[in-house]
């Protein structure tokens, strides 16, 4: 063998000698972050179940107060997954740098292949885990924003004397705003397209089609938790109490539709509702009076401390990958 070939030989091997160190200080770094995770998971499984004995204060009235409830939860996932990696690369750092080579027992290559392949498989698995929540949160942020807009588009209805509701608790859901005038009660409520190449919207019976693609959306929820509402303002007033949802959808094109009920608006016409009347939704001055006292003494249920717990309100306007 030539003397540059032999040499290149050596440095091979010797390069294949270090491969169980890396493999073994890569077991250790990834102990010390999966170790972390589980550390906090159980800190926050002690703290919910602590939180269930605490008295919970009356939650935001802010717009959008579920997706800021989002934001926040995700935030602090966020930075126990953004810790562990910290944690890892530091680790196998300092291992590289100062591991000492050779303390294990010696094994077979296919077990050390097995090892190898397991902490591949989970880097790969946290490293899409963080991609997924970094795009779901950059998500959420948009749709704040766009209730954000909702909101500040909603100031027209109440320089005409109307009053106006953000992030109102019925149930277990929230409705995102709710308008009391003289015309009436009305929900107005965001429904994003669910796919970036909705260029128009249908309502029918079943609820809303996008196009193209077929995008069908359940309006069942919504529904019902409409009827909830008109029960419960009927109770506060003491008379019947018609409700008139109103569905925002922005960046659509609204089709035309013989349905009365609910009304579509895009973003530009948020508040066209304005001008819908009908008789049996009209209110008396004391009615009004009646269903502002209820809403401003209007306190929720304990604000949620888990995603699972907002991914029935929120998932009609975003949904949730399946690794966040």
């Amino acid at each position: 063998m030539e003397p540059a070939a032999r040499l290149a030989y050596a440095d091979w091997s010797m390069d294949l000698s270090s491969l169980p160190s890396y493999i073994f200080f890569a077991a250790v770094a990834l102990t010390v972050s999966v170790s972390y995770l589980a550390i906090a998971v159980v800190g926050i499984a002690t703290q919910g179940l602590i939180g269930h004995f605490r008295r919970a204060g009356p939650v935001s009235r802010r717009p959008g107060e579920i997706v800021h409830q989002a934001l926040k939860i995700t935030g602090r996932r966020w930075d126990r997954y953004r810790t562990a990696a910290l944690l890892f690369m530091t680790s196998i750092l300092l291992l590289l740098i100062f591991g000492r080579h050779g303390w294990w027992a010696k094994m077979s290559v296919s077990l050390y292949a097995a090892i190898a392949a397991a902490q591949l498989f989970i880097l790969g698995f946290g490293l899409v885990k963080m991609i997924q929540l970094a795009r779901y949160r950059t998500r959420l942020a948009t749709l704040l924003d766009t209730h954000s807009a909702v909101a500040q588009r909603l100031v027209e209805a109440q320089m005409r004397g109307n009053h106006v509701y953000h992030s109102v608790p019925i149930g277990k859901a929230i409705i995102d705003n709710l308008v009391v005038g003289s015309n009436g009660v009305y929900t107005v409520q965001l429904f994003p397209p669910p796919d970036s190449r909705c260029e128009s919207v249908l309502a029918h019976a079943g609820g809303l089609t996008f196009q193209p693609g077929d995008f069908d959306c359940d309006l069942r929820k919504y529904k019902h938790q409409t009827t909830l509402l008109a029960r419960a303002l009927s109770q506060a007033v003491g008379s019947p109490v018609t409700v008139l949802p109103v569905i925002v959808v922005p960046g659509c094109t609204i089709e035309p539709t013989s349905m009365e009920r609910p009304l579509l608006v895009s973003m530009e016409s948020c508040t066209a509702f304005i001008g819908w009347k009908e008789p049996d939704a009209f209110l008396m001055d004391e009615d009004i009076e009646a269903i502002n006292r209820w809403l401003s003494t209007r306190e929720g249920e304990k604000p949620p401390r888990s995603l699972q717990a907002l991914t029935g309100v929120l998932d009609p306007q975003i949904e949730r990958p399946a690794l966040v």
